[in-house]
């Protein structure tokens, strides 16, 4: 794997920002922002041999200072959503910075600079959030590492520790679309998750604390294209999926999707319980062009947030996302990116 770093820009208060490019011996390439450890592109040739882009983004830093919809950030310190932005840790009320109407989602991390280092074989971005930020409490260091194989798999390792006890869900937000990004909507494109049930929504998209079992429209136990429309009450609460799967312990891997046009298939393998699959609802809702001015339209990209599921600090069933003080945050996710003549 080789690594390159160049200048990408200066925010809007004066801090500097750098694009770190990974590239294998395959001509896959992933290019990371310091800001948000942001991915920006994802390139490799399709079945024709064209390289082809299979994340949204943009062309600028402006553009992903403004973004509203986190296209390739970390996001944390909780991603999803916790309810009326409030929880309890050792019996104390909790009371978090509200982002999303009274609802907190997905936190600060993605607008942070972060210190990056190249090493040997991967690339190091670190950075501390102090006591308090978004509202949460302790001081927590974060380190996330990113590298790629010549098997062409890209590896995103989280990691961090806090002074104090403190709640911590971290996932990538990138936009899937592997005809490319700028190819429109993904509605062709086919899933599989190796899940048998998912959260049940309600119309703020918050969970209610109940398993569904995925069935009908919510069912990606074998693989099928993704539904262009909602097409059952809980799509229609949310306007398309926007839902947290329970993944199978242990499934390996938690996730296949594939592109018939351009034989491009992603694998997702993950150490997190769970999976929030995003099919874009609101993406023509973003003010700013994309990269090379495309517009993306409504579910011109999907998203598979491997994660700890939302409001789990107000749900104890849930699997605990408490980080005691001075314990170590580790969770591992893989994407394996191969171009197929057809699925076996």
């Amino acid at each position: 794997m080789q690594i390159a770093s160049s200048p990408y820009g200066v925010t809007a208060d004066g801090r500097s920002v750098h694009c770190y490019t990974l590239k294998n011996a395959n001509g896959m390439e992933a290019r990371f922002l310091d800001y948000g450890c942001i991915l920006t592109h994802l390139i490799l040739p399709d079945r024709t041999g064209t390289p082809t882009d299979v994340v949204l983004g943009y062309d600028d830093l402006a553009a992903y200072e403004a973004d509203p919809a986190y296209m390739g950030a970390l996001v944390g310190r909780y991603a999803n959503r916790i309810k009326d932005s409030a929880f309890t840790l050792n019996d104390e009320l909790i009371r978090i910075t509200p982002n999303d109407g009274p609802n907190h989602l997905h936190g600060c991390l993605s607008k942070r600079v972060f210190h990056g280092a190249v090493g040997s074989d991967c690339l190091r971005l670190t950075y501390t959030s102090p006591d308090g930020e978004d509202g949460l409490p302790g001081t927590v260091r974060f380190t996330v590492t990113y590298s790629l194989d010549d098997s062409n798999v890209l590896t995103m390792r989280f990691e961090a520790v806090s002074d104090a006890d403190t709640v911590l869900n971290l996932t990538n937000h990138s936009y899937f679309n592997l005809a490319g990004h700028r190819s429109g909507r993904v509605d062709g494109q086919l899933l599989q998750l190796a899940a048998d049930e998912f959260l049940e929504t309600a119309d703020d998209t918050c969970p209610t604390g109940q398993l569904l079992p995925a069935e009908g429209a919510m069912d990606f136990r074998r693989l099928r294209p993704m539904v262009g429309e909602p097409a059952c009450e809980q799509m229609e609460l949310v306007g398309g999926y926007d839902h947290c799967y329970v993944l199978r312990p242990d499934a390996a891997p938690a996730a296949l999707a594939y592109c018939p046009k351009t034989g491009i298939a992603l694998t997702v393998v993950t150490t997190q319980p769970g999976l929030q699959l995003y099919s874009g609802n609101y993406l023509e809702d973003v003010p700013r062009p994309g990269k090379g001015g495309v517009r993306y339209m409504r579910r011109s990209g999907f998203a598979l947030e491997t994660q700890h599921f939302p409001c789990s600090p107000n749900y104890p069933r849930f699997p605990s996302t408490v980080l005691r003080a001075g314990e170590r945050y580790r969770e591992t996710t893989y994407w394996q990116l191969q171009v197929l003549k057809q699925l076996q």
